[in-house]
């Protein structure tokens, strides 16, 4: 009898090492996921980062004279 091998596939011989990964092996994969796209996407972060302080600085600028006034009342 014909077996199609690409419909039902034969199940892994006995100790084989198909148990998925080890956790040195996850910590490296995910490292590299990490990794990765930071050294490629580099200065695209940069510009991304730069664009998020000078908000945060601008925002930052507009509500320190209300936290000034608001806490002078208990200076």
């Amino acid at each position: 009898m014909k077996r199609h091998w690409d419909i039902n596939p034969l199940p892994p011989p006995e100790g084989s090492d198909d148990q998925g990964l080890d956790s040195i092996s996850a910590y490296l994969l995910l490292a590299f996921v990490v990794v990765g796209p930071l050294i490629y996407f580099g200065p695209q972060l940069r510009t991304i980062e730069a664009s998020i302080v000078k908000a945060y600085s601008t925002i930052e600028g507009w509500l320190i004279p209300i936290r000034d006034w608001f806490l002078g009342f208990w200076g």
